[in-house]
């Protein structure tokens, strides 16, 4: 067989495996990324209850964040009428 003729074959058998090879590669990932679209969302009842369960810890977390705020405010409010209290008895 003439070494030219030889080479084309061998180099045509590399192509068409890489082709193949791609296109398998390729059909996997495609079934992959399609296999999750087919999850089905919830039902209304389930997400108006999952809502409403959502809202109401917001709700809380509001409050106790406003109640942490206020006691900060507390604090320094303290703090300040202690350190003004230090300054007067130090001046007389």
């Amino acid at each position: 067989m003439d070494p030219d003729v030889y080479s084309f074959a061998v180099v045509m058998c590399v192509i068409i495996g890489s082709i193949g090879s791609l296109a398998f590669i390729g059909t996997l990932t495609f079934r992959a990324f399609n296999r999750g679209k087919g999850i089905q969302a919830l039902p209304q009842q389930n997400f108006d209850e999952r809502f409403a369960q959502l809202q109401q810890s917001v709700d809380a977390i509001a409050v106790e964040v406003e109640r942490i705020a206020e006691g900060q405010r507390f604090s320094t409010k303290l703090l300040a009428d202690g350190a003004r209290g230090n300054v007067l008895t130090e001046s007389r």
